[in-house]
């Protein structure tokens, strides 16, 4: 796709050629230590104090908030000092590199509703929903927790002299972290994979790269030259000033405070205004900074295509369609719109191969010893032939664990299929979009069901299905592949090893997760998973809803959408083709009604705007010089978030300020 220079952040990518150099060992020893802190910490943080999330997102809090205080704390007493002593450019990308490749396991990108999925079919069964009957029977032994009575402690909290049952776990936790580290395993081969392309070819932006690298790079003196900017300061006391007071207020609620979300619901009252509900304005101040580094017709299609997803459900009321929801429809998004974004998403990860084709043939080529590999391909952050049998392997080894979990065979491979062309969707959405929550409206379930039907799938299937932790499934606010892509770009303008920051990423992501379920564990026990909301049953209770329903062939209606979806991805990909002057960017379809564009798009819109008129009336001189301005907003925003944080932990004050987004 095509490339705008102006807001490309080309400026800070382009500094360096990228080649190998070395980085020493206490960058590692850093990076893996704060990663297993981060994983240790964030399930308290989260679900107990219920802070701002510090492995949220794809631009987490953590990570970020220790790459502020290196950069700018310890570097500055390092200099100090000896200048010998400062961690160098490179360092520092590594460790924050190390602490994203970890960051949405301890959260909602794995542990939020992880374990819920092992213990919620015994703990809410009743007589009356008759669950036992229902499906116990298509659930393997080894897949769930036995135990009852470790099942009501982790609901409920520890007794007085109860201890945490490990043992009862221990069956399905392997068993599952299997899976998830191979799925893990497969998303870094696909970023491998896709790597050249993306980076090297079309140049994408990875706008939530280009802050780390700022704070990173520029380095002279004492102090880092990026924080001796004025206009990055004055953009950094904003936030800083409301999130300052707001905070306070959050601790004395008689202080004044500056309200950043507001509901519209009151407004929007009977038919067909009714159909806009829910609706929400949030000032995002650091989304504000992100949507100032895209192409300007990136950002006015990210919130264009929400305005035009409620403008969609504003006709349908008004011509007296009943505007149905059905089960795996996430959110605020409603069946039709759910399968429009599945089709534009899928349409968009089989593009994204179709581009790269030539690459991953030749990566193909020289991984089965087919062609003598190049000297770039020996610069690939992996072998080519570890590549390619990682993917090969690891997306056999996927379905084979589905089809052991009570999938069918066919299904499986389908299901694994269909992940994978979300997790290349999802990926391109982020490093180009800059978006740094995001959550697409449909799932694997609603998909299936709208596309098959229950007809055409076993109840062994849709309790394989539907009991699928949805950490890879239908909540990728955290997946691992976005990750892994920004680090390896991040790795390139500072000259890192790739190969040696790729195998500290692997090790961080084995030890993250078995420190994630420790810490979880922990937490669910101590406080009860009811308290802290880690044990959710909503996919059991849509398995028990499909289950007692009667049998469905295709939702013809809503396939219809999808094809529509597909077809409109494409149509918009060939207009941009032949039309220059064509400001719509296909990325905000495939973002319509998720969870994302509900709560972003006005900051969205509000850094479209503020961008388009300092470029218009200024041109690019004024964009560069005000891009300090927008940097500061996200810089302030975060570190707020990490401050506020430590208050909350500090304090254990279970009302404390929440910034981000939950």
């Amino acid at each position: 796709m095509r490339h705008h220079p102006v807001g490309d952040g080309s400026n800070v990518f382009s500094a360096h050629t990228p080649h190998q150099t070395q980085w020493t060992k206490r960058a590692l020893i850093i990076g893996i230590v704060l990663a297993v802190l981060e994983c240790l910490i964030a399930p308290y943080n989260d679900f107990v104090i219920r802070n701002t999330f510090l492995a949220g997102g794809h631009f987490p809090l953590a990570p970020f908030f220790a790459l502020t205080v290196l950069a700018l704390v310890v570097n500055s007493v390092l200099r100090f000092l000896h200048p010998k002593l400062a961690l160098s450019s490179q360092e520092l990308i590594v460790i924050w590199c190390i602490m994203i490749a970890v960051a949405g396991i301890p959260s909602s990108g794995m542990m939020r509703d992880a374990l819920g999925a092992f213990a919620a079919y015994n703990y809410f069964a009743t007589p009356e929903n008759e669950w036992r009957s229902l499906f116990f029977q298509y659930i393997p032994e080894w897949r769930v927790v036995r135990d009852e009575t470790a099942i009501v402690s982790f609901y409920e909290g520890l007794s007085v002299g109860e201890r945490i049952p490990w043992g009862a776990w221990l069956k399905p936790l392997s068993v599952w972290a299997l899976y998830v580290l191979t799925a893990y395993f497969v998303m870094v081969c696909l970023a491998v994979l896709l790597r050249k392309q993306w980076i090297e070819y079309e140049k994408c932006t990875f706008p939530l790269v280009q802050l780390p690298v700022e704070i990173s790079v520029h380095q002279s003196g004492v102090v880092n030259a990026f924080f001796k900017n004025r206009k990055m300061w004055l953009g950094f006391a904003i936030p800083a000033f409301v999130h300052t007071l707001n905070g306070l207020h959050a601790y004395f609620p008689t202080l004044p405070h500056i309200p950043v979300r507001y509901w519209l619901d009151p407004f929007l009252v009977g038919r067909p205004l009714s159909a806009l509900r829910p609706f929400q304005i949030v000032v995002l101040m650091s989304m504000i900074g992100f949507s100032y580094l895209l192409t300007l017709e990136v950002a006015f299609s990210l919130w264009f295509f929400f305005l035009f997803f409620k403008l969609q459900c504003l006709i349908g009321s008004m011509l007296g369609f009943f505007i149905t929801k059905g089960p795996g429809v996430k959110w605020t998004a409603y069946s039709f719109s759910a399968a429009q974004e599945a089709g534009a998403c899928l349409t968009l990860g089989a593009w994204a191969l179709f581009k790269a084709r030539r690459h991953i043939k030749q990566l193909f080529l020289s991984g089965f010893g087919r062609s003598t590999p190049q000297s770039d391909a020996q610069n690939e952050p992996m072998p080519a032939w570890l590549t390619v049998f990682g993917v090969i392997g690891g997306l056999f080894l996927m379905i084979y664990l589905n089809h052991l979990m009570g999938m069918s065979l066919g299904f499986a491979v389908l299901f694994i299929i269909f992940s994978v062309g979300v997790f290349i969707a999802l990926t391109w959405q982020i490093i180009n979009g800059g978006i740094p929550f995001i959550n697409p409206s449909f799932s694997p379930q609603s998909v299936s069901l709208t596309t098959l039907g229950t007809a055409h799938m076993s109840p062994s299937t849709l309790t394989g299905l539907f009991m699928q932790p949805t950490g890879l499934t239908s909540h990728l606010r955290e997946f691992m592949m976005p990750n892994v892509m920004n680090g390896l770009k991040a790795a390139d303008t500072v000259r890192a090893n790739r190969r040696k920051l790729l195998t500290a990423m692997g090790v961080a992501m084995v030890l993250g997760l078995f420190v994630s379920y420790y810490s979880m564990l922990k937490v669910s026990y101590q406080h009860g998973a009811l308290f802290v909301h880690t044990g959710g049953s909503g996919g059991v209770r849509w398995l028990s809803t499909v289950l007692t329903s009667p049998s469905m062939g295709t939702d013809w209606t809503n396939t219809s959408w999808t094809i529509f979806g597909s077809a409109f991805t494409i149509g918009l990909m060939w207009i941009r083709k032949v039309f220059v002057w064509w400001p719509i960017h296909p990325i905000g379809y495939t973002m319509l009604s998720s969870w994302a564009s509900f709560k972003l798009w006005f900051s969205i819109m509000l850094g479209y705007f503020l961008k388009y008129g300092i470029v218009k009336y200024g041109g690019l001189r004024a964009y560069r010089e005000a891009r300090p301005l927008f940097l500061g907003l996200i810089l302030g925003e975060m570190t707020l978030a990490g401050l506020w944080s430590i208050v909350g932990m500090i304090t254990g004050v279970q009302t404390g300020y929440r910034i981000l987004l939950d």
